[in-house]
């Protein structure tokens, strides 16, 4: 339809009459043509390289194989693109060479920026760090649509080599995708299997060397950890990783643990039998030990001057005391699953109390074994005590036979001292009575000697009655004046003993004198019964406070027990002790028949607090440790997300658990310094990061300040080369500039875009100058032009020529080339002319959308027409550019214009491009 449309349009071409048939040329004429011929070729040689040059000649030669063969040797787009243009109406041949190579060159110029941006996108997905599979497809797609012909072999080469690299690429990440998948997949059981394991061999279900193969499992599972994972599974992979060395190290642990149970349950060495001779220290030896010294005294008396053996001097060897089993426990690893640490402190609070009761059998065989030597001894120091009595009497009487008095006293006294320490041992009647006739047969001997001691005991008495009567003073030494009471009645008993004259009424003298001196000590001695008897009472009731404690118990329903109150429990222990330590000593407060019974029971009863508190204080301090581990760290990432947080969550749980159970004073101390110390490091960390980071925001600051101030030192005179390289430099800074405060980021960034703004809009006007400047030149040498060709010279208008600045390449060309002509001027048909300028005026005035004269409305609208049809069959695009528009004004004013009409049309040109800057 539209082909018909456009016959209609098309005005019907005039009727000619036939051409004549050419008569056959002569030979002057056929070597006139050679000669011709030769001229034309010798030029076409000498013009190849110019295509200005070999347009000349495609344009003058009248040979159409001469034009040809100018048409061949054109190499530029836009000669080539004149000549389709030139020949378009003539000349068939020439124009569809033209227009073919033209064609050619534009396809495989576009094929090759087709070619280059699509090799730009494929290097730019390979180093991409995800390379989405539609663009893949869509790249391909486009590569498979270009002409590779028209493209070069090393275009292709760098396409298909990066091609390569990103099939490469995308299968070695697919492969690694499914490779992190399938350890996902492998890792996220075991890690729950693991866990499983755990629970089972720490509550005794499963066997520990059970652990060797799950960890052996784990580690080849950590060992195939896949490296370099994609930024989708990175995090799950670091999870994971995370939870089995989790894993693993809670088995460790437990592992840890667990040994030392087991090495806590081997029976240990039996005690060797006790040797068949008796210790130094036992009742037996004892009795033979004194046996021989009172038998040595007696036969063979030492020698007062004879010193003593020095005793042999033994070296002391101090060994290390090993660790208690409670220490080794505690410096295990710590269990982090607070299930599992409970069930092994339950196996280790069960095997200390399996050894406290295995170890309180012990101590009643032993006591029992010893009750047993205790009994053999006594029967064998009585049958030795028998011995050595014997002995003795038997010597009194050889030495009272013989009328040795001394010695039979002295052997008499040594009887009396044996059966003093012979404790719980007599002898019989036989030996006794021989005794008591030794002693009356001594103490008839030792008769003439009584009258000797009266004098002694009447002193006795006069000094027993002094101390009566000091007995009565305000201050009296009760100690010193005890002291002497009891020498007093020892001095009358070795008179006893010695024979010494007496009688009832002087004893009773004596005996009376002590007891009135003996008032005050006995009355200190019951208020220091009552004292002690206070104290006792103390304690009791010290006792009694501590048993009232009351400690959790299961309700007869079977529901949980309540949680104990273990502040209330520590607070109670705690008292007891200070009050019991106030109440001093046990051993000089408290009477001594009560002193067992009392430490049995303060044993038990502070015991019976302190085992549970000692079991929760172990679980607490086990958590205290964790939070000491987090704590370090959350120290060793002070960078981390939400750092502060963590910290202050931290010390919230250590208050709470601090005030829910304290641990002894001394472990709560040691453990709160090094929290602190951890939680303070974290703070100073994160104060001296924050100042480092204050410090780069200031700097980064002031570097972007000094750019706005560089983009503010430009100015509506600057170069528009000088704006056009400070802002390109300034934006590149710009961009390698680190961040700044949030607070100063809006305000610099509304600074620099003001800056950025204004320098634009100093280059804007710049170019705006300069583009009227450009205008102005190109009026000018347009009208020295016109003056030159008035005056049939170009020698005239040269020196103003030279001055004016230079134009575009395609108008200075045209100008120079008009400005030659005017010297020249050649012979123009002026139809043709004014055709071919009315055709190009048309054509600016289209593309400037200037409204064209009435005349030529209907031709304005034939080439609109003739362009939507180029555009509907994809001939050529329909936009036309500012290099057309430069083409056309160029050949438009490569002639003067014909009549007024065109110099008018022409002016309204000029004046709408120098409103609409083509550059």
């Amino acid at each position: 339809m539209l082909s018909n449309i456009f016959k209609k349009s098309t005005p019907p071409a005039p009727t000619t009459p036939a051409p004549k048939q050419p008569a056959a040329p002569t030979p002057e004429q056929i070597e006139a043509q050679v000669a011709d011929k030769a001229v034309w070729e010798g030029k076409l040689e000498a013009a190849r390289g110019d295509d200005n040059a070999l347009m000349v000649i495609a344009k003058e030669s009248p040979l159409i194989d001469i034009k040809h063969a100018a048409v061949e040797a054109l190499v530029s787009e836009e000669a080539l693109k004149r000549a389709e243009k030139e020949f378009r109406d003539h000349d068939r041949r020439v124009h569809r060479t033209a227009k073919q190579r033209y064609e050619k060159l534009v396809a495989r110029r576009l094929a090759a920026v087709s070619a280059a941006k699509l090799t730009e996108t494929a290097a730019v997905l390979l180093h991409g760090a995800t390379i989405p599979a539609n663009r893949l497809v869509e790249l391909d797609r486009a590569w498979s649509a270009l002409d590779q012909t028209l493209l070069e072999e090393k275009q292709i080469a760098d396409y298909q080599a990066h091609w390569t690299k990103l099939s490469a690429l995308t299968r070695e990440r697919g492969e690694q995708q499914l490779k992190v998948r399938r350890w996902l997949a492998d890792a996220e059981p075991a890690t729950v299997s693991l866990n499983a394991l755990a629970a089972q061999v720490a509550e005794g279900s499963a066997e520990r060397s059970a652990f060797s193969d799950a960890s052996a499992a784990v580690a080849a599972i950590l060992a195939a950890t896949p490296d370099g994972e994609s930024s989708t599974h990175s995090e799950q992979i670091n999870a994971q990783v995370l939870a089995l060395n989790s894993a693993l190290k809670l088995l460790s642990a437990i592992d840890a643990r667990l040994k030392l149970l087991e090495e806590l349950h081997l029976p240990t060495v039996p005690t060797p039998p006790h040797p068949p001779t008796p210790p130094a220290d036992s009742p037996i030896a004892s009795a033979e030990a004194d046996l021989a010294v009172a038998v040595a005294v007696v036969v063979e008396p030492a020698a007062a001057d004879t010193p003593p053996a020095a005793p042999p001097v033994l070296q002391e060897i101090t060994l290390p005391r090993p660790p208690s089993p409670t220490a080794r426990w505690r410096a295990q690893p710590v269990v982090e699953d607070p299930a599992i640490a409970a069930k092994l402190e339950g196996r280790f609070t069960a095997w200390q109390t399996a050894k406290a009761d295995a170890r309180q059998a012990k101590t009643a065989e032993i006591r029992q074994h010893a009750k047993d030597e205790t009994r053999a001894a006594k029967d064998a120091r009585s049958e030795a005590h028998a011995t050595l009595v014997t002995a003795l009497v038997e010597k009194a009487e050889t030495a009272l036979a013989e009328g040795h008095i001394a010695d039979a006293t002295k052997l008499l006294t040594a009887i009396d001292e044996t059966g003093a320490n012979a404790k719980g041992v007599s002898v019989d009647k036989s030996l006794q009575t021989r005794i008591e006739i030794l002693q009356s047969e001594v103490a008839r001997l030792k008769g003439w000697q009584h009258w000797g001691g009266g004098r002694v005991r009447d002193d006795l008495v006069v000094e027993a009655e002094a101390l009566a009567t000091a007995s009565a003073a305000e201050k009296l030494a009760v100690k010193q004046h005890a002291d002497a009471i009891d020498k007093l009645r020892e001095r009358w008993k070795e008179l006893d003993k010695l024979g010494g004259a007496t009688s009832r009424p002087l004893w009773q003298r004596f005996d009376t004198a002590l007891k009135t001196a003996f008032i005050p000590v006995g009355v200190h001695l019951a208020k220091l019964k009552a004292v002690r008897q206070e104290n006792l009472a103390a304690r009791n009731k010290l006792l009694e406070a501590l048993d009232a404690v009351v400690l959790a118990e299961t309700p007869a329903d079977g529901t949980a027990p309540p949680p104990l109150d273990w502040r209330t429990l520590t607070r109670a222990l705690e008292t007891f002790q200070v009050e019991w330590r106030k109440l001093g000593p046990i051993e000089h407060t408290v009477p001594h028949k009560a002193q067992a019974a009392l430490m049995a029971r303060s044993k038990a009863a502070v015991g019976r607090l302190e085992a549970p508190l000692d079991a929760a204080r172990r679980i607490a301090q086990g958590e205290r440790e964790k939070l000491i581990a987090r704590a370090n760290a959350l120290l060793a990432d002070t960078k981390g997300r939400d750092v502060v947080v963590k910290v202050r969550d931290l010390q919230t749980q250590w208050q709470a658990h601090a005030k829910s159970l304290p641990l002894a004073r001394q472990v709560e101390n040691a453990m709160w310094i090094q929290f602190k110390t951890a939680t303070d490091g974290v703070f100073k960390e994160r104060d001296a990061a924050s100042a480092a980071r204050d410090g780069e925001f200031k700097t980064n600051l002031n570097a972007r300040q000094a750019l706005i101030d560089r983009l503010s030192t430009l100015h509506a005179d600057s170069p528009p080369t000088d704006i056009k390289r400070t802002l390109f430099e300034v934006d590149a800074d710009w961009r390698k500039c680190g961040e700044v405060a949030r607070a100063d980021a809006a305000k610099i960034d509304a600074q620099y875009r003001a800056s950025r703004e204004a320098a634009q809009q100093h280059l804007a006007g710049s170019a705006k100058r300069g583009w009227q400047l450009v205008c102005d030149a190109f009026e000018a040498k347009i009208a020295l032009c016109g003056e030159a060709e008035t005056a049939a010279s170009s020698a005239v208008v040269t020196p103003r020529w030279e001055g004016l600045p230079s134009l575009p390449a395609a108008w200075d060309k045209a100008l120079n080339a008009r400005l030659r002509q005017a010297d020249t001027p050649a012979e123009i048909d002026a139809d043709e002319a004014l055709e071919t300028q009315n055709a190009l005026l048309l054509q600016l005035e289209s593309a400037l959308e200037i409204q064209s004269p009435a005349a030529f409305q209907a031709s304005r609208r034939d080439l609109k027409l003739r362009a939507m049809k180029a555009a509907m069959e994809g001939r050529q695009a329909p936009a036309t550019t500012n290099g057309d528009i430069e083409a056309w004004l160029a050949e438009a004013v490569l002639e003067a214009p014909v009549d007024a009409s065109a110099r008018a049309r022409l002016a309204t040109i000029l004046a709408a491009i120098r409103q609409k800057p083509l550059r």
